[in-house]
């Protein structure tokens, strides 16, 4: 007979994931081992259940972060980190060498200053929108840590907070 603890769906993925099931018929948890069933449950622990929990959270921000970069090639974002710094240089002294902002201003015949600025408006725009999402992914899994129940963890609303994309 299993002496069944509500522990929320990463302990039936356990009791899944270790080639047995668990169901309730008439009442009755009947599990397919019943010796090896009870030792998950009663192996599963609450760190356990926040970490699934603190999973789902940071899936949800990767998919904010995926949403809030689409359309935008690999080669593009990789290039970011080089025209920033280049961007910064020129803001710090004009004359400072900013070989890729000079060329692409060349080719689409403007200034240096005019492609400084629209790469430091775009730094801005996704700066803050990573802090968003970094800061409130963080804000979530933190208050997850902190729980003591199952039933907390699970029922855990990770809704809020989060920009809208």
């Amino acid at each position: 007979m299993i002496t069944y603890t509500e522990k929320g769906p990463g302990l039936h993925a356990a009791i899944r994931k270790a080639g047995h099931s668990l169901r309730q018929e008439n009442g009755e948890w009947i599990a397919s081992d019943a010796v090896a069933v009870q030792a998950i449950i009663d192996g599963y622990t609450l760190a356990q259940a926040q970490a699934l929990k603190q999973s789902e959270i940071s899936a949800h921000a990767k998919s904010l972060r995926d949403k809030a970069v689409s359309g935008i090639s690999a080669g593009e974002m990789a290039s970011w980190p080089i025209k920033l710094a280049e961007a910064r240089a020129f803001a710090a002294n004009p004359a400072a060498a900013t070989p890729m902002l000079s060329a692409e201003a060349a080719i689409r015949g403007i200034t240096v200053a005019d492609i400084v600025g629209k790469v430091g408006g775009n730094a801005s725009t996704f700066s803050a929108l990573e802090a968003q999402i970094g800061g409130v992914d963080g804000m979530h899994r933190d208050a997850v840590r902190a729980l003591t129940t199952f039933e907390a963890v699970n029922g855990y609303d990770f809704s809020g907070g989060w920009p809208a994309l």
